[in-house]
Protein backbone atom coordinates (compact mmCIF):
# COMPACT_ATOMS: atom_id res chain seq x y z
CA UNK A 1 0.00 0.00 0.00
CA UNK A 2 2.81 2.33 0.71
CA UNK A 3 4.13 1.45 -2.06
CA UNK A 4 0.97 2.48 -4.51
CA UNK A 5 0.61 5.57 -2.56
CA UNK A 6 4.58 6.76 -3.22
CA UNK A 7 3.70 6.12 -7.02
CA UNK A 8 0.36 8.32 -6.48
CA UNK A 9 2.48 11.10 -5.46
CA UNK A 10 5.22 11.11 -7.89
CA UNK A 11 2.59 10.99 -10.00
CA UNK A 12 0.89 14.02 -9.61
CA UNK A 13 3.28 16.00 -7.88
CA UNK A 14 5.92 18.85 -9.75
CA UNK A 15 7.75 19.90 -6.11
CA UNK A 16 9.65 23.18 -7.27
CA UNK A 17 11.94 23.22 -3.98
CA UNK A 18 13.34 26.70 -4.05
CA UNK A 19 16.01 26.44 -1.88
CA UNK A 20 18.68 27.17 1.33
CA UNK A 21 17.42 30.74 1.81
CA UNK A 22 19.24 31.93 3.00
CA UNK A 23 20.48 29.10 3.92
CA UNK A 24 17.78 27.88 4.65
CA UNK A 25 15.68 24.98 1.90
CA UNK A 26 12.35 24.82 3.59
CA UNK A 27 10.63 27.08 2.14
CA UNK A 28 8.45 24.67 -1.32
CA UNK A 29 6.21 26.08 -3.84
CA UNK A 30 3.80 22.49 -4.24
CA UNK A 31 2.07 21.29 -7.32
CA UNK A 32 0.61 18.45 -5.55
CA UNK A 33 -1.67 17.35 -8.87
CA UNK A 34 -0.33 18.13 -12.36
CA UNK A 35 -2.86 15.37 -14.28
CA UNK A 36 -5.98 13.14 -13.54
CA UNK A 37 -5.31 9.42 -12.58
CA UNK A 38 -4.18 8.77 -16.54
CA UNK A 39 -2.31 5.74 -17.62
CA UNK A 40 0.81 8.55 -18.19
CA UNK A 41 0.27 9.84 -15.15
CA UNK A 42 0.28 6.92 -13.30
CA UNK A 43 3.31 5.11 -15.18
CA UNK A 44 0.80 2.16 -16.08
CA UNK A 45 2.58 -0.09 -19.09
CA UNK A 46 1.70 0.10 -22.35
CA UNK A 47 0.21 -3.48 -21.94
CA UNK A 48 -1.75 -2.24 -18.93
CA UNK A 49 -2.95 0.59 -20.54
CA UNK A 50 -4.87 -1.30 -23.23
CA UNK A 51 -6.39 -3.80 -20.86
CA UNK A 52 -7.62 -1.13 -19.31
CA UNK A 53 -8.74 1.09 -22.07
CA UNK A 54 -10.63 -2.75 -22.85
CA UNK A 55 -12.65 -2.50 -19.58
CA UNK A 56 -13.76 1.27 -19.60
CA UNK A 57 -17.05 2.38 -21.28
CA UNK A 58 -16.59 2.93 -24.94
CA UNK A 59 -16.98 6.84 -24.81
CA UNK A 60 -13.52 6.84 -22.48
CA UNK A 61 -11.84 3.84 -24.26
CA UNK A 62 -12.82 6.06 -27.84
CA UNK A 63 -11.50 9.41 -26.06
CA UNK A 64 -8.33 7.57 -24.05
CA UNK A 65 -7.69 6.14 -28.21
CA UNK A 66 -8.09 9.92 -29.44
CA UNK A 67 -10.40 7.99 -31.78
CA UNK A 68 -12.22 10.93 -32.86
CA UNK A 69 -14.72 9.18 -35.32
CA UNK A 70 -15.79 6.62 -32.21
CA UNK A 71 -16.22 9.54 -30.04
CA UNK A 72 -18.60 11.53 -32.66
CA UNK A 73 -20.84 8.58 -33.13
CA UNK A 74 -21.12 7.49 -29.74
CA UNK A 75 -21.81 10.83 -28.71
CA UNK A 76 -24.60 10.74 -31.65
CA UNK A 77 -25.97 7.81 -30.15
CA UNK A 78 -26.57 9.54 -26.92
CA UNK A 79 -23.94 8.05 -24.99
CA UNK A 80 -23.55 9.56 -21.03
CA UNK A 81 -20.79 12.16 -21.59
CA UNK A 82 -20.23 12.37 -18.23
CA UNK A 83 -19.60 8.63 -17.55
CA UNK A 84 -16.73 8.12 -15.25
CA UNK A 85 -13.88 6.11 -15.02
CA UNK A 86 -12.84 4.17 -11.30
CA UNK A 87 -11.27 7.43 -10.87
CA UNK A 88 -13.53 9.78 -11.49
CA UNK A 89 -11.93 11.10 -14.79
CA UNK A 90 -14.62 12.01 -17.45
CA UNK A 91 -14.03 11.72 -20.98
CA UNK A 92 -13.35 15.63 -21.11
CA UNK A 93 -10.56 15.57 -18.57
CA UNK A 94 -9.10 13.11 -21.34
CA UNK A 95 -9.42 14.88 -23.73
CA UNK A 96 -8.25 17.91 -22.19
CA UNK A 97 -5.22 16.31 -20.95
CA UNK A 98 -4.60 15.01 -24.15
CA UNK A 99 -4.44 18.52 -25.75
CA UNK A 100 -6.90 17.35 -28.12
CA UNK A 101 -9.10 20.93 -28.93
CA UNK A 102 -11.23 18.71 -31.60
CA UNK A 103 -12.15 16.38 -28.99
CA UNK A 104 -12.99 19.44 -26.31
CA UNK A 105 -15.20 20.60 -28.79
CA UNK A 106 -17.04 17.85 -29.97
CA UNK A 107 -17.78 16.79 -25.87
CA UNK A 108 -18.31 20.61 -24.86
CA UNK A 109 -20.83 20.46 -27.54
CA UNK A 110 -22.73 17.29 -26.46
CA UNK A 111 -22.81 18.77 -22.86
CA UNK A 112 -19.41 17.65 -21.18
CA UNK A 113 -19.85 19.04 -17.67
CA UNK A 114 -16.89 21.08 -17.45
CA UNK A 115 -17.05 21.67 -13.59
CA UNK A 116 -16.48 17.63 -12.71
CA UNK A 117 -13.77 16.85 -10.60
CA UNK A 118 -12.20 13.79 -10.11
CA UNK A 119 -11.33 11.81 -7.17
CA UNK A 120 -8.10 13.68 -6.58
CA UNK A 121 -10.10 17.11 -6.99
CA UNK A 122 -9.30 17.80 -10.94
CA UNK A 123 -10.97 19.82 -13.23
CA UNK A 124 -10.72 19.61 -16.69
CA UNK A 125 -9.72 23.34 -16.73
CA UNK A 126 -6.52 22.65 -13.96
CA UNK A 127 -5.17 19.94 -16.79
CA UNK A 128 -5.79 22.42 -19.68
CA UNK A 129 -3.66 24.90 -17.85
CA UNK A 130 -1.03 22.53 -16.63
CA UNK A 131 -0.68 21.69 -20.68
CA UNK A 132 -0.65 26.03 -21.34
CA UNK A 133 -3.31 25.20 -23.66
CA UNK A 134 -4.88 28.84 -23.97
CA UNK A 135 -7.39 28.19 -26.76
CA UNK A 136 -8.69 24.88 -24.54
CA UNK A 137 -8.71 27.10 -21.90
CA UNK A 138 -10.95 29.45 -23.96
CA UNK A 139 -12.94 27.17 -24.83
CA UNK A 140 -13.65 25.48 -21.13
CA UNK A 141 -14.03 29.14 -19.72
CA UNK A 142 -17.14 29.92 -22.36
CA UNK A 143 -18.67 26.89 -21.72
CA UNK A 144 -19.15 27.95 -18.16
CA UNK A 145 -15.68 26.44 -16.48
CA UNK A 146 -14.63 28.64 -13.38
CA UNK A 147 -11.37 30.53 -13.85
CA UNK A 148 -10.69 30.84 -9.96
CA UNK A 149 -11.05 26.91 -9.82
CA UNK A 150 -8.54 25.55 -7.55
CA UNK A 151 -7.20 21.88 -6.59
CA UNK A 152 -7.64 21.30 -2.72
CA UNK A 153 -4.25 21.97 -1.77
CA UNK A 154 -5.60 25.88 -2.92
CA UNK A 155 -3.24 25.93 -6.04
CA UNK A 156 -5.77 27.85 -8.41
CA UNK A 157 -5.82 27.42 -12.70
CA UNK A 158 -3.93 30.55 -12.52
CA UNK A 159 -1.26 29.49 -10.73
CA UNK A 160 -0.68 26.20 -12.45
CA UNK A 161 -0.57 27.97 -15.78
CA UNK A 162 2.23 30.31 -14.29
CA UNK A 163 4.00 27.62 -12.82
CA UNK A 164 3.45 26.44 -16.65
CA UNK A 165 4.54 29.35 -18.07
CA UNK A 166 2.42 29.88 -21.57
CA UNK A 167 1.71 33.78 -21.39
CA UNK A 168 -1.70 33.38 -23.92
CA UNK A 169 -3.06 30.99 -21.01
CA UNK A 170 -2.65 33.53 -18.35
CA UNK A 171 -4.34 36.37 -20.35
CA UNK A 172 -6.95 34.29 -21.11
CA UNK A 173 -8.02 33.41 -17.58
CA UNK A 174 -6.97 37.00 -16.39
CA UNK A 175 -8.81 38.34 -19.00
CA UNK A 176 -11.96 35.79 -17.96
CA UNK A 177 -12.10 37.01 -14.79
CA UNK A 178 -9.35 35.07 -12.55
CA UNK A 179 -8.07 36.95 -9.87
CA UNK A 180 -4.05 37.21 -9.81
CA UNK A 181 -3.84 37.35 -6.24
CA UNK A 182 -5.14 34.50 -4.48
CA UNK A 183 -3.40 32.76 -2.77
CA UNK A 184 -2.72 29.19 -2.24
CA UNK A 185 -3.72 27.32 0.86
CA UNK A 186 -0.21 26.20 1.42
CA UNK A 187 1.87 29.10 2.58
CA UNK A 188 0.15 32.13 1.08
CA UNK A 189 1.64 31.74 -2.52
CA UNK A 190 0.52 33.75 -5.22
CA UNK A 191 0.53 33.24 -9.12
CA UNK A 192 3.05 35.11 -9.59
CA UNK A 193 5.31 34.26 -7.19
CA UNK A 194 4.86 30.22 -8.93
CA UNK A 195 5.78 32.21 -12.30
CA UNK A 196 9.04 34.15 -10.98
CA UNK A 197 10.16 31.10 -8.62
CA UNK A 198 9.92 28.96 -12.46
CA UNK A 199 11.97 31.83 -14.29
CA UNK A 200 8.49 32.10 -16.46
CA UNK A 201 9.34 35.48 -17.63
CA UNK A 202 6.98 36.36 -19.74
CA UNK A 203 4.61 35.01 -17.41
CA UNK A 204 5.33 37.52 -15.10
CA UNK A 205 5.17 40.29 -17.81
CA UNK A 206 1.69 39.23 -18.21
CA UNK A 207 0.51 38.88 -14.48
CA UNK A 208 2.30 41.91 -13.43
CA UNK A 209 0.78 44.04 -16.40
CA UNK A 210 -2.43 42.59 -15.65
CA UNK A 211 -2.73 43.26 -11.71
CA UNK A 212 -1.12 40.78 -9.82
CA UNK A 213 0.51 42.48 -6.87
CA UNK A 214 4.13 42.59 -7.30
CA UNK A 215 5.00 43.15 -3.64
CA UNK A 216 2.66 40.56 -2.24
CA UNK A 217 4.45 38.20 0.70
CA UNK A 218 3.37 34.93 1.78
CA UNK A 219 2.62 34.19 5.16
CA UNK A 220 4.65 34.97 8.10
CA UNK A 221 4.84 32.30 10.71
CA UNK A 222 5.46 33.10 14.13
CA UNK A 223 7.25 30.20 15.65
CA UNK A 224 8.05 29.72 19.42
CA UNK A 225 11.29 29.49 20.71
CA UNK A 226 13.00 25.83 21.80
CA UNK A 227 15.65 24.83 22.78
CA UNK A 228 17.68 24.25 19.58
CA UNK A 229 17.86 27.54 19.52
CA UNK A 230 21.64 27.36 20.37
CA UNK A 231 22.05 25.59 16.99
CA UNK A 232 19.46 25.79 14.27
CA UNK A 233 17.85 28.92 12.75
CA UNK A 234 14.17 28.57 11.71
CA UNK A 235 13.68 28.89 7.85
CA UNK A 236 12.43 32.44 7.39
CA UNK A 237 9.22 33.15 6.03
CA UNK A 238 7.45 36.65 3.93
CA UNK A 239 8.90 35.69 0.52
CA UNK A 240 7.56 37.75 -2.33
CA UNK A 241 7.96 36.71 -5.79
CA UNK A 242 11.19 38.78 -6.46
CA UNK A 243 12.98 36.71 -3.58
CA UNK A 244 11.55 33.76 -4.94
CA UNK A 245 13.52 34.17 -7.80
CA UNK A 246 16.41 35.66 -6.47
CA UNK A 247 16.77 32.12 -4.45
CA UNK A 248 16.77 30.68 -7.40
CA UNK A 249 18.95 32.98 -9.17
CA UNK A 250 16.63 33.85 -12.07
CA UNK A 251 17.85 37.14 -13.75
CA UNK A 252 15.00 37.27 -16.58
CA UNK A 253 12.50 37.19 -13.53
CA UNK A 254 13.87 39.32 -11.64
CA UNK A 255 14.41 41.84 -14.73
CA UNK A 256 10.55 42.03 -15.03
CA UNK A 257 9.83 41.88 -11.50
CA UNK A 258 12.11 45.19 -10.73
CA UNK A 259 10.69 46.75 -14.34
CA UNK A 260 7.06 46.16 -12.73
CA UNK A 261 7.97 48.02 -9.82
CA UNK A 262 9.15 45.44 -7.49
CA UNK A 263 11.88 46.66 -4.50
CA UNK A 264 15.21 45.74 -5.22
CA UNK A 265 15.95 45.75 -1.58
CA UNK A 266 12.86 43.23 -0.58
CA UNK A 267 13.40 41.54 2.72
CA UNK A 268 12.05 38.45 4.00
CA UNK A 269 10.35 38.19 7.48
CA UNK A 270 13.39 38.19 8.74
CA UNK A 271 15.10 41.13 7.51
CA UNK A 272 16.87 39.15 4.71
CA UNK A 273 16.94 41.29 1.75
CA UNK A 274 16.76 39.76 -2.27
CA UNK A 275 20.89 40.71 -1.86
CA UNK A 276 21.58 38.28 0.89
CA UNK A 277 18.97 35.75 -0.23
CA UNK A 278 20.78 35.87 -3.92
CA UNK A 279 24.25 35.46 -2.20
CA UNK A 280 23.14 32.66 -0.10
CA UNK A 281 22.50 30.78 -2.78
CA UNK A 282 25.67 31.43 -4.65
CA UNK A 283 23.98 32.97 -7.52
CA UNK A 284 27.10 34.99 -8.00
CA UNK A 285 25.75 36.68 -11.42
CA UNK A 286 22.28 37.64 -10.10
CA UNK A 287 23.77 39.86 -6.90
CA UNK A 288 25.93 41.59 -9.01
CA UNK A 289 23.02 42.66 -11.27
CA UNK A 290 21.44 43.39 -8.13
CA UNK A 291 24.25 45.47 -7.29
CA UNK A 292 23.70 47.32 -10.86
CA UNK A 293 20.50 48.20 -9.89
CA UNK A 294 21.00 49.58 -6.34
CA UNK A 295 20.78 46.97 -4.11
CA UNK A 296 22.39 48.03 -0.51
CA UNK A 297 24.91 46.15 0.27
CA UNK A 298 24.77 47.41 4.04
CA UNK A 299 21.14 46.14 4.85
CA UNK A 300 21.38 43.77 7.84
CA UNK A 301 17.55 43.44 9.09
CA UNK A 302 18.11 39.84 9.58
CA UNK A 303 21.44 40.99 11.86
CA UNK A 304 23.97 40.67 9.25
CA UNK A 305 23.99 41.57 5.60
CA UNK A 306 25.75 40.98 1.99
CA UNK A 307 29.41 40.83 2.97
CA UNK A 308 28.70 38.18 5.93
CA UNK A 309 26.58 36.29 4.13
CA UNK A 310 29.16 36.23 0.79
CA UNK A 311 32.16 35.04 2.91
CA UNK A 312 30.11 32.34 4.45
CA UNK A 313 29.01 30.95 1.21
CA UNK A 314 32.27 30.99 0.16
CA UNK A 315 32.96 28.34 2.36
CA UNK A 316 30.68 26.60 4.19
CA UNK A 317 31.24 26.02 7.82
CA UNK A 318 31.07 22.83 7.82
CA UNK A 319 32.89 19.85 8.24
CA UNK A 320 31.16 16.94 7.38
CA UNK A 321 31.62 17.48 4.07
CA UNK A 322 28.83 18.62 2.82
CA UNK A 323 28.76 20.90 -0.28
CA UNK A 324 27.76 24.61 -0.69
CA UNK A 325 25.03 25.66 -2.47
CA UNK A 326 26.20 24.93 -6.55
CA UNK A 327 27.22 28.91 -8.09
CA UNK A 328 25.50 30.09 -11.27
CA UNK A 329 25.95 32.51 -13.75
CA UNK A 330 28.94 33.50 -15.06
CA UNK A 331 30.63 35.83 -12.37
CA UNK A 332 32.97 34.69 -9.38
CA UNK A 333 32.44 34.96 -5.77
CA UNK A 334 35.51 37.84 -5.61
CA UNK A 335 34.03 40.00 -8.18
CA UNK A 336 31.04 40.05 -6.47
CA UNK A 337 32.83 40.86 -3.32
CA UNK A 338 34.84 43.70 -4.63
CA UNK A 339 31.55 45.33 -6.32
CA UNK A 340 29.78 45.27 -2.78
CA UNK A 341 32.59 46.86 -1.22
CA UNK A 342 33.17 49.23 -4.49
CA UNK A 343 29.23 50.46 -3.79
CA UNK A 344 29.66 51.13 -0.61
CA UNK A 345 29.74 48.11 1.91
CA UNK A 346 30.71 48.30 5.20
CA UNK A 347 34.06 45.69 5.50
CA UNK A 348 33.74 45.99 9.49
CA UNK A 349 30.01 45.62 9.92
CA UNK A 350 29.46 43.54 12.58
CA UNK A 351 26.53 40.95 12.72
CA UNK A 352 24.17 41.38 15.91
CA UNK A 353 22.93 38.04 15.99
CA UNK A 354 24.58 35.15 16.38
CA UNK A 355 22.95 33.97 12.70
CA UNK A 356 23.47 32.09 9.63
CA UNK A 357 23.32 28.79 11.58
CA UNK A 358 24.13 25.14 10.09
CA UNK A 359 23.37 22.88 13.03
CA UNK A 360 25.46 21.48 15.80
CA UNK A 361 28.39 23.30 13.84
CA UNK A 362 27.78 26.25 15.52
CA UNK A 363 29.75 26.17 18.46
CA UNK A 364 31.30 29.73 17.72
CA UNK A 365 29.02 32.54 18.39
CA UNK A 366 29.22 34.96 15.39
CA UNK A 367 27.45 38.15 17.44
CA UNK A 368 29.44 40.78 16.92
CA UNK A 369 31.76 38.99 13.93
CA UNK A 370 32.95 41.43 11.09
CA UNK A 371 33.34 39.72 7.31
CA UNK A 372 36.87 39.20 8.07
CA UNK A 373 36.35 37.17 11.33
CA UNK A 374 34.30 34.96 9.07
CA UNK A 375 36.67 34.65 6.55
CA UNK A 376 39.34 34.00 9.07
CA UNK A 377 37.06 31.21 10.99
CA UNK A 378 36.97 28.85 7.58
CA UNK A 379 40.84 30.34 6.78
CA UNK A 380 39.17 31.90 3.81
CA UNK A 381 42.53 33.42 2.99
CA UNK A 382 41.76 35.19 -0.69
CA UNK A 383 38.62 36.87 1.27
CA UNK A 384 40.69 37.97 3.61
CA UNK A 385 43.37 39.71 1.76
CA UNK A 386 40.62 41.29 -0.16
CA UNK A 387 38.67 43.07 2.70
CA UNK A 388 42.22 43.68 4.39
CA UNK A 389 43.57 45.63 1.31
CA UNK A 390 39.87 47.40 1.35
CA UNK A 391 40.24 48.88 4.95
CA UNK A 392 39.02 45.86 7.50
CA UNK A 393 40.38 45.98 10.99
CA UNK A 394 41.74 42.59 11.54
CA UNK A 395 41.41 42.68 15.11
CA UNK A 396 38.04 42.88 15.74
CA UNK A 397 36.51 40.14 18.16
CA UNK A 398 33.14 38.63 18.33
CA UNK A 399 31.26 40.14 21.19
CA UNK A 400 32.56 37.22 23.31
CA UNK A 401 36.18 37.86 22.57
CA UNK A 402 36.89 35.68 20.10
CA UNK A 403 39.55 37.09 17.68
CA UNK A 404 40.19 36.50 14.17
CA UNK A 405 43.55 35.01 15.03
CA UNK A 406 41.83 32.33 17.52
CA UNK A 407 39.36 31.16 14.91
CA UNK A 408 41.60 30.76 12.13
CA UNK A 409 43.96 28.77 14.47
CA UNK A 410 41.00 26.66 15.00
CA UNK A 411 38.64 27.86 18.37
CA UNK A 412 35.16 26.60 17.63
CA UNK A 413 35.78 24.14 15.38
CA UNK A 414 35.30 20.33 16.96
CA UNK A 415 33.77 17.65 14.13
CA UNK A 416 36.31 15.79 12.95
CA UNK A 417 35.85 17.10 8.94
CA UNK A 418 37.83 19.67 10.31
CA UNK A 419 41.51 18.18 11.14
CA UNK A 420 44.32 19.89 9.91
CA UNK A 421 42.19 22.57 7.82
CA UNK A 422 38.90 23.96 7.44
CA UNK A 423 39.13 21.19 4.09
CA UNK A 424 41.39 18.61 3.38
CA UNK A 425 45.01 19.75 1.84
CA UNK A 426 44.67 23.22 3.95
CA UNK A 427 46.96 23.00 6.27
CA UNK A 428 49.42 25.48 4.47
CA UNK A 429 46.00 28.05 4.05
CA UNK A 430 45.56 27.91 7.61
CA UNK A 431 48.81 28.94 8.62
CA UNK A 432 48.87 31.71 6.02
CA UNK A 433 45.36 32.24 7.43
CA UNK A 434 47.21 32.49 11.11
CA UNK A 435 49.84 35.20 9.57
CA UNK A 436 47.97 37.17 8.17
CA UNK A 437 45.86 37.70 11.50
CA UNK A 438 49.28 37.96 13.13
CA UNK A 439 50.75 40.34 10.53
CA UNK A 440 47.70 42.89 11.39
CA UNK A 441 47.75 43.23 14.89
CA UNK A 442 46.14 40.42 16.88
CA UNK A 443 47.42 39.73 20.15
CA UNK A 444 48.94 36.18 20.13
CA UNK A 445 47.86 35.46 23.73
CA UNK A 446 44.33 37.05 23.87
CA UNK A 447 41.94 34.65 25.55
CA UNK A 448 38.03 34.60 24.82
CA UNK A 449 35.22 34.34 27.51
CA UNK A 450 35.82 30.72 28.22
CA UNK A 451 39.74 31.46 28.36
CA UNK A 452 40.43 29.60 25.07
CA UNK A 453 43.63 31.17 22.80
CA UNK A 454 45.03 30.64 19.95
CA UNK A 455 47.01 28.01 20.67
CA UNK A 456 44.36 26.37 22.63
CA UNK A 457 42.64 26.76 18.91
CA UNK A 458 45.62 24.89 17.31
CA UNK A 459 45.11 22.36 19.56
CA UNK A 460 41.65 21.72 18.33
CA UNK A 461 42.33 21.67 15.37
CA UNK A 462 45.23 19.46 15.13
CA UNK A 463 47.68 21.60 13.15
CA UNK A 464 51.10 21.14 14.00
CA UNK A 465 52.36 24.00 11.58
CA UNK A 466 49.94 26.59 13.21
CA UNK A 467 50.97 25.38 16.77
CA UNK A 468 54.45 25.37 16.02
CA UNK A 469 54.57 29.11 14.58
CA UNK A 470 52.41 30.15 17.45
CA UNK A 471 54.82 29.23 19.89
CA UNK A 472 57.58 30.72 18.15
CA UNK A 473 56.03 33.67 17.91
CA UNK A 474 55.49 34.00 21.69
CA UNK A 475 52.43 32.00 22.30
CA UNK A 476 51.98 31.07 26.10
CA UNK A 477 52.46 27.05 26.17
CA UNK A 478 50.78 27.27 29.52
CA UNK A 479 47.49 29.17 29.04
CA UNK A 480 44.64 27.96 30.85
CA UNK A 481 40.85 28.03 30.35
CA UNK A 482 38.59 29.12 32.62
CA UNK A 483 38.38 25.44 33.62
CA UNK A 484 42.03 25.41 34.24
CA UNK A 485 42.75 23.37 30.95
CA UNK A 486 45.71 24.43 28.94
CA UNK A 487 46.54 23.64 25.35
CA UNK A 488 47.87 20.56 25.69
CA UNK A 489 45.18 19.35 28.06
CA UNK A 490 42.84 20.12 24.61
CA UNK A 491 45.09 18.28 22.29
CA UNK A 492 45.07 15.14 24.19
CA UNK A 493 41.76 14.32 23.99
CA UNK A 494 38.07 15.59 25.58
CA UNK A 495 34.37 15.49 24.51
CA UNK A 496 32.86 18.57 23.19
CA UNK A 497 29.56 18.64 21.92
CA UNK A 498 29.12 14.84 21.53
CA UNK A 499 32.11 14.02 20.04
CA UNK A 500 35.63 13.01 21.29
CA UNK A 501 38.34 14.67 19.81
CA UNK A 502 41.95 13.86 20.16
CA UNK A 503 44.83 15.45 18.54
CA UNK A 504 47.45 12.72 19.83
CA UNK A 505 50.58 14.19 17.32
CA UNK A 506 49.88 17.73 18.28
CA UNK A 507 49.68 16.81 21.90
CA UNK A 508 53.03 15.06 21.73
CA UNK A 509 54.47 18.00 20.25
CA UNK A 510 53.76 20.32 22.85
CA UNK A 511 54.72 17.99 24.75
CA UNK A 512 58.17 17.61 23.89
CA UNK A 513 58.33 22.03 23.61
CA UNK A 514 57.50 22.26 27.13
CA UNK A 515 59.39 19.34 28.34
CA UNK A 516 62.72 20.87 26.28
CA UNK A 517 61.45 24.69 28.21
CA UNK A 518 61.17 23.21 31.58
CA UNK A 519 57.47 23.42 31.76
CA UNK A 520 55.72 20.72 33.64
CA UNK A 521 53.19 18.23 31.59
CA UNK A 522 51.96 15.89 34.01
CA UNK A 523 49.94 18.52 36.50
CA UNK A 524 46.08 17.75 36.45
CA UNK A 525 45.60 21.12 33.88
CA UNK A 526 47.17 18.75 31.21
CA UNK A 527 44.42 16.37 31.29
CA UNK A 528 40.47 16.38 30.80
CA UNK A 529 38.62 13.83 32.70
CA UNK A 530 37.01 11.35 30.56
CA UNK A 531 33.65 12.06 32.86
CA UNK A 532 33.94 16.19 30.94
CA UNK A 533 31.79 17.09 28.29
CA UNK A 534 31.63 20.67 26.82
CA UNK A 535 27.96 21.20 25.37
CA UNK A 536 26.97 18.14 25.11
CA UNK A 537 23.51 18.09 23.82
CA UNK A 538 22.28 14.46 24.63
CA UNK A 539 24.23 14.51 28.11
CA UNK A 540 24.31 17.89 29.30
CA UNK A 541 21.41 19.75 28.22
CA UNK A 542 21.40 21.58 31.10
CA UNK A 543 24.66 23.05 29.86
CA UNK A 544 22.93 23.48 26.54
CA UNK A 545 19.93 25.21 28.67
CA UNK A 546 22.30 27.52 30.21
CA UNK A 547 24.36 28.72 27.17
CA UNK A 548 20.95 29.44 25.64
CA UNK A 549 20.37 31.77 28.60
CA UNK A 550 23.69 33.64 28.20
CA UNK A 551 23.57 34.24 24.18
CA UNK A 552 20.06 35.57 24.31
CA UNK A 553 21.75 37.95 27.34
CA UNK A 554 24.73 38.34 25.57
CA UNK A 555 22.95 38.95 22.04
CA UNK A 556 20.47 41.93 24.19
CA UNK A 557 23.38 43.77 25.62
CA UNK A 558 25.53 43.66 22.13
CA UNK A 559 22.14 45.30 20.54
CA UNK A 560 22.04 47.62 22.63
CA UNK A 561 25.44 48.84 22.96
CA UNK A 562 24.99 49.42 19.34
CA UNK A 563 22.01 51.07 19.12
CA UNK A 564 20.16 48.14 17.27
CA UNK A 565 16.74 47.40 18.46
Amino acid sequence: MAGTKRRIVLAFGDEVVLMHVAGNRSHTLVSLVTAIALVAGLGITAATAEAAARRDAPLLAAVKAADFDTVRSLVGRGVDVNQTAPDGATALHWAVHRNDAGLVDLLLEAGADVSVKNRYGVQPISLAAENGNADILEALLEAGADPNAALPEGETVLMTAARTGNAAAIRVLLVRGADPNLRDSFRGQTALMWAAARNNADAVHALAELGADVGAKTETVERPPNGNRLFYAPPPTGFTALLFAARSGHIDAVQVLLAAGADVNDTLSDGQSALVVAVANANWELADYLLDRGADPNLAGAGWGALHQLVRTRRMNTGFGFPGPIPSGSVDSIDVLQKMIAVGGDVNTRMTVNGMKDGQRNRLNRLGATPFFLAAKVTDTEAMRVLLDAGADATIPSADGTTPLMVASGVAIWNPGEDGGSLPGQEDEVLEAVKLCLEHGNDINAANYRGMTALHGAAFRGANNVAEHLVAQGADLDARTELGYSPLAIADGFSYSDFYKAQKHTAALLRTIMEERGIPTDDEGHVIPGTLCFDCLQTRRDQIEDRVEWEAELEAEFRAQHGVR
